[in-house]
């Protein structure tokens, strides 16, 4: 009697033990099979995501090339018909009239060649004909010849090749940075750090502007720019830092690996 109660005993935990393995066996498998699904999710959202970005920026782009064209094509233009009606003028004119005349030739002028700088800097291919760096600095003079800014190119280590496109996006996002210089900082001095390592590429761009609380970067309109400047950098691949303090300034700072 004893013999069958121990059997049955054992017979009983032993299915307790199955249904408690079964139990934690389904759970394990439906667990595993709902972070699975999460991760597919996530990926495809990223993807989503990343495709989404990928033809904002396209967009972007197309438009930029288009108004570059039509002020390369028609303002352009224009203003190089007034120069050379200007140029028509009789050379006897009053002393004062012609001193009028020779100023607005010259004022002229510097808009056709404003435009010209405007229109390439729009223009992709720019990158393209010039390199990256050459592009930059291009973007530097620009604001150096306003008399408004100080600006600075420095480039350190070997220098290598990028992805083509990756240089597009790198230059855009300097581009949008010096435009938040400009607008919010109110920044005299600007500086762009080219830093070529072995194994990652460090595109830092500084200014000694008035900064901001990082706290609050929600808050202000800067906030959208940087948020920009994060989607353009992760959809290369790169990681992108920013940092501020009110009245210490800005540093941006956009790093990728070179595979």
């Amino acid at each position: 009697m004893n013999s069958d109660l121990t059997i049955a005993i054992v017979a009983a935990v032993l299915l307790l033990v199955m249904l408690i393995s079964f139990i934690l066996t389904f759970f394990i498998i439906n667990s595993r099979k709902k972070e699975k699904l999460i991760l597919e999710n996530n990926l495809l959202t990223k993807e989503y995501e990343q495709s989404l970005l990928q033809t904002q920026i396209e967009i972007q782009e197309q438009t930029l090339t288009t108004i570059s064209q039509e002020i390369h094509d028609n303002i352009g233009q224009v203003l190089s018909l007034a120069k050379l009606h200007l140029n028509t003028f009789p050379l006897d004119l009053d002393t004062a009239i012609q001193t009028k005349v020779d100023d607005t030739r010259q004022l002229v002028s510097k808009a056709i060649t404003d435009l010209r700088d405007l229109s390439r800097s729009m223009h992709g291919d720019k990158v393209n004909e010039l390199g990256l760096e050459q592009a930059i600095a291009s973007e530097l003079k620009i604001l150096q010849n306003t008399g408004q800014f100080q600006t600075n190119l420095f480039i350190t280590g070997s220098q290598f090749k990028l992805d083509p496109k990756k240089e597009m996006v790198l230059f855009r996002i300097v581009q949008e940075s010096l435009n938040n210089a400009i607008k919010h900082s109110g920044a005299k001095n600007i500086c762009v750090q080219l830093q070529y390592e072995p194994s990652i590429f460090r595109l830092n761009i500084t200014d000694n502007g008035i900064g901001f609380n990082m706290a609050g970067l929600q808050s202000i309109k800067t906030g959208i720019g940087l948020k920009s400047m994060d989607n353009r950098a992760t959809l290369i691949g790169g990681k992108f830092f920013v940092h501020s303090d009110a009245g210490a300034g800005t540093s941006i700072t956009i790093e990728i690996k070179n595979h």
